[in-house]
Parts: C-alpha cells; structure tokens; sequence
C-alpha cells in the first residue's frame, strides 16, 4: 500500500513535469534561446514546481490539521476584545 506522502510526492512529480514542460515550452516558442539553456531552464523549473507540489500536498496539510478551529463563543470573544482594543484609543 502506498502512504499519504509517497502519493503527495509522485503527484508532486507528475505536476512538475507538466508544469515546467508548459513554462518551459512558452519560453521556448517566444524567445528561442539556445537548447543548453532550455534544458537548464527545464531542470530548474521542475525543482522549484516539485518542491512546491510537495510543500503544498504533503508538508502544508499538517501544518493546517495542528490548528483547532475557533468555536463561535471563542470568536465573539477575540472579536470583543479587538473592538474594545480600539475604543481605547492610543496611549
């Protein structure tokens, strides 16, 4: 069976192969630079769109589940706090 993370990663490759062959292919078509560079435009492209796939489907989502969601009691309650913060005035 494949985990959770193992899958955010290959759908972090797959992405960043569509992704960077997109960019890639625009930039090919409207400046025509030499093929030295487009390969090392590719490359680089695929290392940032990969390691942006995999922060935003593996290492993000936990960083979100950590955070308990606001009651409503708990709202009213900032939000009481924050306006009477503002009556106050500066000091």
């Amino acid at each position: 069976m494949i985990g959770k993370r193992n899958i955010g990663r290959f759908y972090g490759v797959l992405l960043a192969t569509m992704y960077a062959t997109l960019v890639t292919g625009i930039i090919y078509g409207l400046s025509r630079p030499p093929l030295g560079w487009v390969f090392v435009l590719f490359v680089a492209l695929w290392i940032g769109f990969y390691f942006a796939g995999v922060w935003a489907a593996v290492d993000r989502p936990a960083e979100l589940n950590r955070k308990p969601p606001l009651s409503s009691k708990e709202l009213r309650r900032r939000k009481k706090e924050f306006y009477d913060w503002l009556a106050r005035g500066p000091r």
